[in-house]
């Protein structure tokens, strides 16, 4: 009798084994990952990438560590305030947009190739970048003062959550990034609000867009959108 008892013991440990094993398995076929994915790659020593991080993806799972390995060196780039790391990152061709509020418009926002992001981060040359919502105020900075203003804005490398091709939120401004970047992938690091009296809306994001044409696994950067709550 004693044996029999422990037999059924047994068995109902290693069927509610069987089961947390199932579960865990299907939350990952849904691309909900915990920790970030961002964090089990080869990210550079220079950024630390928030483990506790959460990863929603709308692609396979398993074709995103080449594409967090980009977002994580640009990340870096941008935290040291290393503008000409920043430039070998981006698309020779195709150069890389600076878009202020979510919106992507080809038109207006300004497009720097290698070498003219190089200059431009050293010349203290003051560009128009677009103009703020609401007062419609023109955003004149120099390159470093726009990066500190709509760019990295936050240390994005601690954003709690990331999603890859996947945007996670949105205020009145219409979000395009992929109408805008046709056959080309996007990370979102994403801040959700703090502030309980703001009722959600001081939340943030930056997205960084790549393109790898040949399908290489080489992600080069041509898109940077900064993204928040707009009246």
């Amino acid at each position: 009798m004693k044996r029999s008892a422990l037999l059924c013991v047994l068995a109902l440990l290693l069927g509610a084994a069987a089961g947390l094993l199932l579960n865990v398995s299907q939350l990952s076929g849904r691309g909900l990952l915990a920790p970030s994915a961002a964090s089990a790659s080869a990210a550079p020593s220079a950024v630390l990438l928030n483990p506790q991080a959460v990863t929603i993806t709308a692609a396979d799972p398993d074709s995103n560590a080449p594409l967090l390995e980009a977002g994580s060196a640009v990340l870096a780039a941008l935290k040291s305030g290393d503008i000409q790391t920043l430039a070998t990152l981006v698309d020779g061709e195709r150069g890389v947009t600076f878009t202020p509020y979510s919106t992507v418009d080809h038109h207006s926002d300004l497009t720097f190739l290698p070498d003219q992001l190089s200059q431009a981060g050293a010349n203290g040359t003051r560009y128009v970048w677009g103009y703020t919502q609401g007062k419609g105020d023109a955003i004149t900075m120099t390159l470093p003062e726009y990066l500190d203003a709509y760019v990295f804005n936050i240390d994005y490398t601690q954003a709690p959550i990331i999603g890859v091709d996947s945007v996670l939120s949105s205020g009145n401004s219409l979000e395009n990034v992929q109408d805008a970047y046709p056959e080309s992938r996007f990370l979102e690091y994403y801040f959700p609000g703090q502030d309980p009296e703001a009722g959600g809306l001081d939340w943030c994001a930056l997205k960084l867009v790549f393109r790898d044409p040949e399908h290489t696994g080489v992600y080069r950067l041509i898109g940077v959108i900064h993204s928040e709550w707009t009246i």
